[in-house]
């Protein structure tokens, strides 16, 4: 059986205004240095996500914020909207290190009752899957492969606080 908090590496919290949350972050937790993506301008109308900013906070852990796209049904729409207009946790990333963890990981919390809700890939770059874990822990648990040189690139923009 696979632990499955190794390669821990991602907080991501929702957001309903990302420069709103960027300066609360800024302000209260002194993360402020960000690297920002316009979703909606890379993948259009479509996307699930509107913007997203990131920052690691050491080597070895990354703060994702996320605001997503109301009009699009997702895995973040109506995301625990009790907690109000602040930042909400959604989900822990995890970055396995071969294909066959990935597959393993996700079987593992598959037969526990955890279901994949979406995957996919970002080109070559990376693969990704966000399982369900919310009645089992309370948040998503995401997975992110990251594959051969563009995956080595993916989070070189990230800047670290």
């Amino acid at each position: 059986m696979t632990v499955l908090f190794k390669r821990h590496f991602q907080i991501a919290y929702l957001v309903d205004d990302i420069r709103a949350g960027m300066d609360e972050f800024a302000a209260k937790h002194g993360v402020s240095n960000w690297h920002l993506m316009d979703m909606a301008a890379l993948y259009g109308e479509g996307s699930p996500t509107n913007a997203i900013a990131l920052a690691w906070t050491d080597a070895d852990l990354m703060v994702e914020l996320i605001e997503p796209n109301p009009a699009v049904e997702s895995i973040y729409s109506n995301w625990r909207p009790d907690l109000g207009a602040g930042a909400r946790l959604h989900h822990l990333g995890f970055k396995p290190e071969t294909d066959a963890e990935f597959d393993a990981i996700i079987a593992q919390l598959g037969a526990g009752g955890c279901p994949v809700s979406t995957e996919g890939t970002a080109g070559d770059a990376l693969r990704y899957a966000y399982i369900d874990t919310t009645r089992a822990l309370g948040h998503y648990y995401e997975l992110i492969l990251l594959k051969g040189e563009g995956g080595k690139a993916y989070f070189a923009p990230v800047p670290q606080n």
